[in-house]
């Protein structure tokens, strides 16, 4: 990998993305730098690591490409510097450095790069099946230890990726919950309710008779939370 091989990857993702979308900002622009360095820095790693015989082999496949994160990052972020000269600054590419590596870390990067490439540019990155779906909420209510405490009428965009005919799930609230994922316990009727990888999350979704999202439920078990949101 070399900056001239980052700024093809990146240069076809964001024409992709700008047909498909239209003008883009410069928030745009960091997450296509952000999430197609960490998918080529994830393939190379999977490369390193295919075909390992024993655990030693894959452990030292995996400790060499951790070598490459970081001139892998940085091959991104100076190439974003030289396509978007007034766009893209070191003001930007320094904290993105360090985004990189940390969402490499998270063992969720891969589902979450699964559904930006889906969603943002038509791209299947592997044979997984996923249906993404966005609920926009009008309204919620918050309980704490079965108590109505608050009510809101805020807006708030709920994104949903359902895994493997719905037996995982991905969930973010924006603006007030990163990307969570979890796995499915229960299915009756038109409710399915999972519980987080992140045992600190529950998450129930009540369906329409067509199949739509009605009601969306985050759960907090430990913090006695439940926050219902409405259409």
């Amino acid at each position: 990998m070399n900056k001239e091989t980052a700024k093809q990857i990146l240069s076809k993702s964001i024409s992709n993305l700008q047909e498909r979308r239209g003008d883009l900002t410069v928030g745009d622009i960091e997450a296509e730098v952000i999430n197609n360095a960490c998918l080529y820095i994830l393939k190379n790693q999977k490369e390193k690591t295919q075909g390992s015989k024993t655990i030693e082999e894959m452990f030292l496949g995996a400790l060499d490409a951790t070598k490459d994160f970081v001139p892998f990052a940085q091959a991104f972020t100076e190439a974003a510097m030289e396509l978007f000269p007034r766009h893209y600054t070191e003001k930007e590419a320094i904290p993105a450095t360090f985004g990189i590596q940390q969402n490499i870390a998270w063992e969720g990067m891969w589902d979450h790069l699964r559904n930006y490439f889906q969603k943002n540019h038509g791209i299947q990155i592997d044979n997984v099946e996923t249906t993404p779906t966005t609920f926009y909420s009008t309204s919620h209510k918050r309980y704490e230890n079965n108590s109505l405490t608050s009510e809101s009428e805020v807006e708030r965009t709920i994104n949903l990726s359902f895994i493997d005919n719905n037996k995982e799930i991905i969930v973010s609230i924006e603006p007030s919950l990163s990307p969570k994922k979890g796995y499915l316990i229960s299915q009756e009727d038109k409710e399915l309710k999972y519980k987080g990888y992140d045992a600190d999350y529950l998450f129930s979704i009540r369906l329409d008779d067509f199949d739509e999202v009605e009601t969306f439920i985050l759960e907090m078990p430990n913090r006695n939370l439940k926050i219902v949101y409405f259409e």
